[in-house]
């Protein structure tokens, strides 16, 4: 999992379109440009500007051993999450967290209206894997913390499963991509 800490990496992902390219990829990667072109059906010159944006921060990365050719290009997601560091004090750092903050909810929210639609297409075996839920709480901001960190150790050996089988191309046959988002927040009484 990496931390982002540049507002730069922010104001790249900001983008729509880069957003839903970076989620692509992780989904389908490692891929060639000129699929990931077809699937986002937009030009592989658009697709080829918006991976070197990404590229030059670290978001994504080549895998030349998979061309066939000088004239192909494959490319997979560098990362298979991030956490976002809390310490953006400058007013323009401050506005990439906003900006990249507003397209990361309207994403997560596409894309469970997404399996909301199709979900009855699926098999029943994942249909019946699947989950969500809501839980209202009362706690402290310690126990928040608490609660974020036993979160997150609880996916860390998903995560590094997630990353060996990215990493070596190999999964087992039944093997999906799994998306979770989840948020904890404070609220008004």
């Amino acid at each position: 999992m990496r931390q982002i800490d540049d507002p730069d990496v922010l104001k790249v992902l900001a983008s729509g379109f880069r957003m839903k390219l970076f989620s692509l990829l992780f989904r389908i990667g490692p891929v060639t440009v000129s699929e990931l072109a077809r699937r986002m059906d937009a030009d592989p010159g658009q697709v080829s500007y918006h991976l070197r944006q990404m590229q030059k921060h670290g978001l994504i990365e080549d895998v030349p051993e998979l061309a066939r050719d000088s004239r192909e290009r494959w490319v997979r997601a560098a990362m298979v999450g991030w956490v976002l560091a809390r310490d953006f004090e400058a007013p323009e750092a401050r506005a990439a967290v906003r900006a990249w903050t507003s397209q990361w909810v309207i994403d997560q929210f596409e894309r469970l209206r997404e399996f909301e639609r199709t979900h009855m297409m699926l098999p029943e075996d994942w249909r019946n894997a699947a989950f969500g839920g809501s839980h209202h709480l009362r706690l402290t901001k310690d126990e928040l913390a608490q609660l974020a960190d036993q979160f997150q150790a609880v996916l860390q050996p998903w995560r590094e499963l997630t990353k060996s089988r990215v990493e070596s191309s190999e999964a087992p046959p039944d093997t999906r991509p799994i998306f979770i988002f989840y948020h904890a927040f404070p609220e008004d009484p």
